[in-house]
């Protein structure tokens, strides 16, 4: 079975469009391969060397398969400057701050989780340490 996240921001239980351009600024230095505007998918290499593939509109950044370690820092680096949370498929939304729960549709609020935004916080809750 595949893991899947979703970087998505909410307002009023809406996905609201994201800033293409802070998403071009923190994936930037990392991409190996992608068009102008995003939309045919992204792929980058961390540091790391962990390629990761990003399917991205302009509501939401879906990523699979992503590997353990430098990923996170990134993610958690994206997250945070989008203003944005995480919703894995097998785990609870992720908040940045409880002040976002408000924000999210009604079936994610109850069972999300605050989680402070750095790569070892958001990998540690992901992988279920």
């Amino acid at each position: 079975m595949s893991r899947m996240l979703f970087v998505l921001r909410y307002s009023n239980g809406e996905p609201e469009p994201l800033d293409m351009d802070l998403v071009r600024d923190v994936l930037g230095s990392y991409v190996v391969d992608a068009d102008d505007d995003l939309m045919n998918g992204v792929l980058i290499r961390t540091a790391d060397d962990r390629e990761v593939g990003f399917d991205v509109n302009p509501l939401c950044l879906a990523v699979s398969r992503f590997p353990p370690g430098q990923f996170f820092d990134i993610l958690a680096q994206l997250v945070d400057r989008l203003g944005a949370s995480v919703l894995p498929t097998d785990r609870p939304a992720i908040l940045r701050e409880e002040g976002h729960r408000a924000h999210l549709p009604e079936p994610a609020r109850e069972s999300a989780a605050v989680v402070e935004m750095t790569g070892s916080a958001l990998e540690n809750f992901l992988s279920g340490s």
